[in-house]
């Protein structure tokens, strides 16, 4: 089959078209015959596992597409089945995922939606939600809101009932781009006093929920903008891993400071946080009250081209490879 592997070369990691051996599903996988790929921007690390053996280097983490086989353990899937999935090695005419983690996709999704939902809708809801004990009526920033989980967390918020939506960026005419979504409050970075217009949005109380894909250089602000027993949850660290804290602030306030990655968790706990983000976002995905948004699409044989846009950091919305 054909799939993109990361190699090496002699400038910096990329990635190229090979033909490699088919998967074979496990006793809790199912087979995906690829339709559509979600990118991811870990897609860009291009990590190198064995080069001697091109196939465990097969890149990508997002799926949808038909169920062609299923291991002697799966329950709940059957070949012919549409499915989307987190997952390994996804930029593939074939792939393999984990049942317990992997969805049907909604009867009126086509592909390229369905490959924009299961990292980002994951993400976000376990996020902000699970983690960061989101209820109707809460107030949320999303510092970051132009990255495409930022979007997401937006129409989450959105959906779940959220009383104001603010959101963060440096470019004020993607913040006006995201305002379809839901977004209320659209705050400058640079420009914006980020905390004081949260606070006066919120007649002085502060921010309930605050999801933060920046990392450094935002904590201060993020605490300043957090309203007492407030919650700030570490999603992402587009600018950085290191950052202050007051710690006097923190008690001051009650507040929690949470951080979350798929990186550290186990099958089990994936499949808690996929039936949990179904259990409250399914109806909407059903009824098209949510819909991925989808920036481009890219043929299959165009995935360097496509992670390069991405890099460009020029979309808004989903991009996705379609085979």
């Amino acid at each position: 089959m054909k799939a993109f592997i990361n190699i090496r070369n002699e400038y910096r990691p990329t990635i190229v078209q090979r033909e490699v051996p088919e998967p074979t599903p496990g006793d809790f996988d199912i087979k995906i015959a690829v339709k559509a790929i979600g990118l991811n921007r870990a897609d860009l690390a291009r990590p190198v596992t064995n080069p001697d053996k091109p196939e465990s280097n097969i890149t990508g983490m997002e799926t949808a597409g038909e169920v062609v086989a299923v291991g002697s353990k799966v329950t709940g899937f059957s070949v012919g089945d549409r499915v989307m999935s987190m997952g390994i090695k996804a930029y593939a005419e074939y792939t393999i995922a984990d049942s317990r983690i992997a969805m049907h996709v909604p009867g009126n999704l086509d592909y390229v939606q369905a490959a924009a939902i299961p990292t980002f809708f994951s993400t976000a809801h376990d996020a902000m939600v699970t983690n960061g004990e989101f209820r109707n009526g809460d107030t949320v920033l999303i510092q970051g809101v132009t990255a495409g989980v930022g979007i997401a967390m937006v129409q989450v918020a959105k959906a779940l009932g959220a009383s104001l939506i603010a959101g963060t960026s440096r470019s004020a005419p993607k913040l006006e781009k995201i305002r379809p979504f839901g977004l209320d409050l659209a705050l400058q970075s640079g420009a914006d006093d980020i905390a004081a217009k949260c606070r006066e949005a919120t007649g002085g109380k502060g921010v309930d929920v605050i999801v933060d894909n920046i990392g450094k250089g935002v904590l201060a602000a993020n605490m300043d903008a957090a309203a007492i027993r407030g919650r700030i949850v570490g999603v992402g660290r587009l600018g950085g891993r290191m950052d202050e804290i007051d710690l006097d602030k923190l008690a001051l306030k009650r507040l929690k400071l949470i951080g979350v990655t798929f990186r550290t968790r186990s099958p089990e706990e994936k499949a808690q946080i996929t039936r949990a983000m179904l259990a409250d976002l399914g109806p909407h995905f059903a009824n098209r009250s949510i819909i991925p948004p989808i920036d481009r699409t890219f043929a299959f044989d165009e995935a360097l081209a496509a992670q390069e846009y991405m890099r460009s950091n020029q979309h808004i919305g989903k991009i996705v490879l379609t085979l």
